[in-house]
């Protein structure tokens, strides 16, 4: 008889805290459906996500509006998740380099078709934002570009301030 491993998953907490020098970073996504980088005005690295001081140079950076499309670098697919996540099981999460930033960040990728040839490094993709946001990473996701006018056609997603 087979041997199953069974993890419980109930956490229950009240906290609060804040995104310090990343919090226009989160106001933006919340407030404008807008992802922000952060540019270095010495070297010109873009970070997404931001950073409040260039990794190379150890200037304070600038804010800086980057575009809701990317590629991605390398991904995964997500079979087993926490409860906050299980809903969207199976996913994929991977990094993504958004048009004119100069780093990646790690972020959810949906799909109709979540299939590896249809998410895979090279891919073009797009955030979509939900209506309900609360200005946290999870109020924005990746889909393959081809698929992004069906989902921001569901209810409880839309499109970002470019498609406005």
């Amino acid at each position: 008889m087979a041997e199953y491993h069974e993890i419980e998953d109930q956490i229950v907490m009240n906290y609060k805290y804040s995104m310090g020098g990343q919090s226009r970073f989160f106001i933006e996504l919340k407030e404008n459906k807008r992802i922000m980088g952060a540019k270095c005005p010495t070297c010109g690295t873009v970070y997404c996500p931001p950073r409040i001081a260039c990794a190379r140079c150890y200037q304070p950076t600038d804010w800086v509006p980057l575009q809701d499309t990317g590629v991605i670098q390398v991904s995964t697919l997500v079979w087993y998740s926490t409860s906050a996540f299980i809903q969207y099981v199976p996913y994929a999460v991977g990094y993504i380099t958004l048009e004119g930033a100069s780093t990646a960040m790690n972020q959810s990728i949906f799909s109709e078709n979540l299939v590896p040839s249809q998410i895979r490094p090279g891919q073009k993709v797009r955030a979509v934002f939900k209506k309900a946001r609360e200005g946290k990473i999870t109020d924005f996701f990746f889909v393959p570009i081809d698929e992004y006018p069906i989902w921001i056609e569901k209810p409880e997603f839309e499109g970002g301030t470019s498609d406005e």
